[in-house]
């Protein structure tokens, strides 16, 4: 499976509400995942519990969708631009534009940067 694939997959999994699920199968042990604000999350354990806390805090997934998906195989490395809306359960709700980078190791996500739109 290339890299490609996989992220296709990682992010089919998120959209179908499989978001640990998809933590579970798709990262490595040891990730770091860096937010647009530069707030690590290191290892997997660190990235469950944000993901959990995440989810306690959504009533409604408004929509959200991949746009695009870009992969350099020798290197690595997959690109995934994608969008959220949410509605939260203190009635806030959010669209949040992103682009992810992700470094693969041993067909797991080992490093992901996160880039948003403001």
């Amino acid at each position: 499976m290339t890299y490609y694939q996989r992220a296709k997959e990682l992010f089919k999994m998120i959209e179908e509400g499989k978001l640990l699920e998809a933590l579970e199968k798709y990262y490595h042990e040891d990730v770091i995942i860096i937010a647009d604000d530069g707030t690590e999350r290191n290892g997997k354990h660190q990235a469950k519990e944000y993901d959990e806390k995440l989810l306690r805090e959504i009533e409604e997934v408004i929509g959200g969708g991949v746009r695009t998906i870009a992969s350099n195989e020798e290197r690595r490395i997959t690109m995934v631009e994608f969008w959220i809306e949410l509605k939260f359960k203190n009635g806030n709700k959010r669209k949040i534009e992103e682009v992810a980078i992700q470094q693969w190791e041993d067909d797991l996500v080992i490093r992901e940067n996160f880039y948003s739109k403001r």
